[in-house]
């Protein structure tokens, strides 16, 4: 080859490696614009969520009055975010510490990481990591080492003993998990985001950071997203997002993260719904979706700045800390009368209502105050299927026999409304035809408009069914088809007995609804027969569009922590899919559970 071959030959070399980094340049640059641009719709979302018209505004006020409730990781993403002040924020979470007993140990923690945050150095941020590390499993290990990578100090572990627990908590898979012997995929994310500083230097972490890594992307959809507890969804997607990004991995770019030209931040970005909040799955807004997919955002916004993890925090101080006996959680006593001092909130139920009172102790009294009648009632009395029970004892089965199936009952009777609702409309375009043929209006145009609106208002009342509480919880069997056999279902909240204050709806045994058959139908799920349980014996539900279950019995996850909520076993096995999808077959055993620690207490 001659020099001016080589020299042709060179030129077209450096201009395909300019044009390549060229375009990985502008993939960069698109990148941070969207994630950019999704932070600022999640933003202003929640500005006109909270009535504000600004972020510190947002801060000042939605968030500080959100304390110690949903606010906590918005401030941690804030902070990393943008030079704000956190100081009323820091204020209200430090009063609620010191008027409630927090149980959970991921939830101290967490408080802990906020307040870090928020720039403050008050001692129970010492506390809460001297108590909370390895007393809820692997994820309070994980909040822990957070902790402790911003500088503070334990007196049960070092940093390399904590790092160590956690790798030896690590599956086969390569993964980690609360539950079971398959790695989840929130759950590994979650654990590489605490294990990422020290992967350049630990050649453990490394070691096993890569596995982890390699386990993500195996498990990447082919639309670039994640799938969690069986169902494609945001706060998987969200986790992944943040892990890569705390790891310097830019799914941007990483061939490992690209599947069919979809990157993580692709599939993140189509759960962002119009308003610039995001769902769960698609279906309407989240709230635990929003906040994640926000913090994910920000960690990927700071790798792409050069800027570090997202939970290496920027304003730590733990030079500032004070030793955890110093002073109580608040740096003042309570005062003598301060158990005078209480927060009330009103339950509304089918079968009336009630005032739950919260001592400023953490001490609880629920007091009914009307029946489904509306008749006032003084004494303090349990909801049970229908029926006012005294708080002497009883339980659940006592409650569930006293609520058996009214016989002779016309369940068509709750739709009697709709003829007469028909007949209402029909005398109104009439009345409207009439008004027209009066005014001299005899374009036909009209006439055809207003059968049409006729028409399709019938449509509606024919196709929709609308029913009072009482008649929906009527006591009477749902099934959808032939039946097929038999399930045997249990509902149980055995688990958070040992509490000295709970609500007086919480039955004295913990059993909500004892082992009951239920006729089954081809095709029905475990969703179909707890909605089947709920109308037959009166047990209140709270479920979102996805049919995940949020609370049963007005008893809702995290009201016993951060790691509490429902469960469900069949045939004595967790499931890894959601009660909607599980397809029940004749002699199945099933038993919804309240857990504290993600079923490790069950």
């Amino acid at each position: 080859m001659n020099t001016k071959s080589r020299l042709l030959s060179l030129l077209l070399l450096l201009s395909i490696l300019l044009s390549a980094g060229a375009a990985t340049a502008r993939a960069e640059s698109n990148a941070v614009a969207a994630a950019e641009r999704l932070c600022d719709g999640i933003l202003a979302y929640k500005e006109r969520q909270s009535g504000t018209s600004s972020v510190q505004e947002l801060i000042d006020t939605g968030l500080s009055a959100a304390a110690g409730e949903t606010a906590e990781f918005y401030v941690i993403a804030l902070s990393q975010y943008g030079g704000y002040d956190f100081s009323l924020y820091e204020s209200a979470l430090l009063s609620y510490i010191h008027r409630n007993e927090v149980y959970s140990a991921t939830t101290r923690e967490k408080y802990a990481l906020a307040l870090v945050a928020s720039g403050s150095t008050d001692s129970i941020i010492g506390t809460y990591l001297n108590n909370s590390v390895g007393q809820q499993g692997l994820m309070s290990y994980v909040f822990g080492l957070h902790l402790m990578n911003n500088g503070y100090r334990c007196d049960s572990y070092t940093v390399s003993s904590l790092i160590d627990t956690i790798l030896s908590m690590q599956l086969s898979d390569g993964g980690w998990a609360v539950i079971g012997q398959r790695g989840d995929v929130d759950v590994t994310a979650m654990t590489l985001q605490s294990l990422a500083p020290y992967y350049a230097e630990h050649t453990g972490v490394r070691d096993s950071v890569d596995r982890a890594v390699a386990l993500l992307s195996s498990l990447q959809n082919a639309d670039g997203g994640y799938t969690g507890m069986g169902q494609a969804n945001c706060e998987s997607t969200a986790q992944v997002l943040c892990a890569l990004s705390c790891l310097q991995i830019d799914q941007n770019i990483d061939s490992r993260f690209v599947k069919n030209g979809a990157t993580v931040l692709d599939a993140l970005a189509q759960y962002q719904n119009a308003d610039g909040s995001f769902s769960h799955t698609h279906e309407g807004y989240n709230e635990s979706a929003t906040v994640q997919s926000f913090y994910a955002l920000v960690a990927y916004l700071r790798m792409c700045r050069g800027q570090s993890g997202l939970y290496l925090l920027d304003r730590r101080n733990p030079s500032g800390m004070l030793s955890p006996d110093d002073t109580d959680v608040s740096g003042s006593q309570p005062s003598d009368n301060a158990s005078m001092n209480s927060e009330t909130r009103v339950i509304q139920t089918p079968y009336g209502d009630y005032i739950e009172i919260i001592y400023e102790d953490g001490s609880r009294e629920t007091i009914a105050v009307s029946d489904s009648n509306g008749t006032d009632i003084t004494s303090p009395t349990q909801f049970y299927g229908g029926e006012l029970q005294n708080n002497s004892g009883g339980g659940a089965v006592r409650a569930l026999q006293s609520a058996t199936p009214d016989e002779g009952g016309d369940s068509s009777g709750t739709y009697r409304y709709k003829p007469v609702v028909i007949l209402a409309i029909l005398l109104a375009g009439a009345a409207g035809c009439v008004i027209l043929y009066i005014r001299r209006k005899r374009n036909i145009k009209h006439y055809i408009a207003i059968a049409a609106i006729t028409a399709a208002l019938i449509a509606f009342v024919l196709l929709t069914n609308f029913s009072s509480a009482e008649s929906y919880y009527s006591g009477a069997h749902t099934a959808t088809g032939s039946d097929s056999g038999t399930v045997t279902m249990s509902i149980r909240c055995d688990t958070i007995l040992s509490d000295d204050d709970l609500p007086s709806y919480i039955p004295d045994d913990g059993v909500i609804l004892p082992a009951t058959e239920f006729a089954i139908s081809d095709g029905d799920t475990v969703y179909d027969i707890l909605i089947d349980a709920a109308r037959t014996y009166g047990i209140r539900l709270d479920a979102d569009g996805s049919r995940y279950i949020r609370g049963i019995h007005y008893l809702y996850e995290y009201d016993f922590g951060e790691l509490s909520g429902w469960m469900y076993r069949v045939n004595g096995e967790l499931p890894n899919r959601s009660c909607g999808s599980y397809t029940v077959e004749p002699d199945d055993v099933i038993e919804w559970l309240y857990t504290t620690d993600i079923g490790n207490d069950l």
